[in-house]
């Protein structure tokens, strides 16, 4: 008769020879459950307060182009060329884009940490992201139509860089919140652990 040979699933031994499995007891994961919750916590509200300074920044931007004379600030690094002065013109109607990607920031900012907050007497919602792609979208449409430099339609894009960047951030937190979430229904008993 042939000799039996026991089979043994691939296992990964580390470097120094130990055994790396450890079985935990119920106290023992749940407090490991706890810290990993803390960390992720503390991770997603150091994301969303860097998200608020990045967002409060290009507010300012906004808001000081909206006091300026309405010409791209990209034309100070990137100097416009000569040859064609309509297109180094501002974009018409440049206040109203303005107006509008200062509310996006605003949308944005409500978007990452939100609150209630209720201006007379009404409760200030955040739009969704697909209407803030949509409305953030609105100025660089305008600046291609109008046949604007590209230094011009590379700062109205800015609106639409910040969405996105936000929106990828947002997504990264709700999914280490869905992974801890599950880390706490992958529990175990093991009685004499």
């Amino acid at each position: 008769m042939q000799a039996l040979r026991k089979r043994v699933p691939f296992a990964f031994k580390s470097e120094d020879g130990q055994d790396d499995q450890v079985v935990l007891d119920e106290q023992e994961q749940a407090q490991l459950v706890e810290e990993i919750k803390d960390h992720n916590a503390t991770s997603n509200q150091h994301n969303r307060i860097a998200l608020q300074v990045m967002l409060a920044l290009s507010t300012l931007l906004h808001f000081i182009y909206w006091l300026s004379d309405r010409r791209s600030p990209l034309f100070a690094i990137f100097p416009p060329s000569s040859h064609d002065p309509a297109s180094n013109a501002p974009v018409p109607f440049s206040g109203i884009l303005t107006y509008i990607a200062i509310l996006t920031h605003v949308n944005l900012s409500l978007l990452v940490h939100p609150r209630h907050v209720v201006i007379a007497g009404w409760a200030i919602r955040p739009i969704g992201f697909t209407e803030t792609f949509a409305w953030s979208a609105i100025c660089p449409v305008v600046t291609i139509y109008t046949g604007k430099a590209w230094q011009t339609t590379a700062w109205w894009c800015i609106s639409a860089l910040m969405t996105s960047i936000v929106y990828v951030v947002h997504m990264w937190v709700r999914k280490a919140d869905r992974d801890v979430m599950e880390l706490e229904n992958l529990q175990y008993r093991a009685p004499g652990a």
